[in-house]
């Protein structure tokens, strides 16, 4: 089951904290499944949430302390803003149900990121959206990667030109934009030309780390972890490493900041690091990653969290698929007894699933699988 998500053209940043809701105003949603309600105070993005249509209506939640904040509607489906107050609103006697509420799975907190060897100046506080999540600790979440789903240019209150990135980030979709002069920080060694390039070179399958300042709002810089092949990478002529680590790391490290897994070695258990491979073997709380070794003792086996964030990219396609699901969906495309046999055959009559895995501490919470090379 794969989806073709929408890219959204919006400036908004979906990094603010829990909110006590004044008021709730269901608008038409005239023919769009999303719009974004984003508050200004005095010309400042201070706010905004995204809602999914349910019974021809948004209800739009609006925070107690923005209640007297400039208040826009931007539709996503026909790319227009218009006023809160002008919208079309929805009386009692039009509707036979209350208008739903927000989707859960569409609002998300980048918390902002301090470096990696730095403690954070305060501990954030569990919310219940978060009881599924696969971080055990807070700050675990800082440093989550992102997949990306669609990049447009967009417009803040400014004015100013943008780039929106929408994004698979800590299990939901949130939609962030980058200021153009914010340049990517790192790339891996197969495509380290895209370093200083601006975000608007990045392309939707790419995986990311996003750095926020300290009231996260604003997204500081960016690092390009990945961005798949066009070719196999198994079958192909060209040399991406023993442990695939030219695709993922630049210099040792994923990102300038986190070691990666080496196959033949038990998992580190590292802090954070990052594993890259074809899926050969799945069960409910363990992953098996291979190489191109033909040894089967040289297989990563990583544990799982029950909860860890599983994002699909089907490649087979011209344009890529995406889905946001959880381990069910990370998909085994190899026959189960090749690990058993004496020497592990690749070659292009077969097609592959490969995982870029990122473990807190060597349990697997963050996956990103790319699905359906080589059909």
């Amino acid at each position: 089951m794969k989806k073709k998500l929408l890219s959204f053209a919006l400036a908004a940043v979906m990094t603010f904290p829990a909110a006590v809701f004044a008021e709730s105003v269901p608008i038409k949603d005239n023919g769009n499944e999303r719009a974004v309600l984003i508050c200004y105070e005095d010309g400042k993005l201070v706010y905004s949430s995204l809602f999914k249509s349910e019974n021809g209506a948004f209800n739009i939640d609006i925070p107690d302390e923005y209640k007297d904040a400039d208040k826009k509607i931007y539709y996503v489906g026909s790319n227009t803003f218009g006023s809160l107050d002008d919208a079309e609103k929805i009386t009692p006697a039009e509707t036979a149900e209350p208008a739903a509420s927000p989707s859960p799975d569409t609002t998300a907190e980048p918390t902002a990121t301090p470096a990696p060897s730095s403690k954070p100046t305060s501990k954030p506080t569990a919310k219940p959206e978060d009881t599924n999540s696969p971080y055990e600790k807070e700050v675990d979440k800082i440093y989550a990667p992102a997949l990306i789903t669609g990049v447009a240019r967009s417009t803040n209150a400014d004015g100013a030109e943008n780039t929106s990135l929408t994004v698979y980030y800590q299990g939901k979709e949130v939609i962030v934009p980058v200021e153009d002069e914010i340049t990517i920080s790192s790339a891996p060694a197969s495509c380290a030309d895209m370093t200083g390039q601006p975000a608007s070179s990045l392309k939707e399958g790419d995986v990311i780390y996003m750095a926020a300042n300290l009231s996260g709002t604003k997204i500081k810089s960016v690092d390009l972890i990945m961005r798949p092949t066009d070719e196999d990478i198994v079958t192909s002529g060209e040399d991406y490493g023993v442990n695939f680590e030219k695709v993922f790391t630049s210099g040792g490290t994923v990102a300038g900041k986190w070691q990666y897994e080496k196959y033949g070695s038990r998992v580190s258990g590292a802090k954070y690091s990052y594993a890259f491979g074809i899926v050969a073997r799945k069960s409910s709380n363990a992953l098996t990653l291979i190489n191109k070794s033909k040894n089967p003792d040289d297989a990563l086996d990583i544990d799982l969290s029950r909860n860890a964030y599983v994002y699909a990219c089907d490649v087979s396609g011209k344009n890529y698929e995406f889905e946001l699901g959880d381990i069910g969906n990370i998909e085994i495309s190899l026959p189960s007894s090749l690990l058993n046999k004496d020497e592990i055959i690749l070659d292009d009559s077969d097609s592959y699933n490969y995982a870029l895995v990122r473990m807190v501490e060597g349990t697997a919470t963050d996956i990103v699988v790319f699905n359906n090379y080589n059909s």
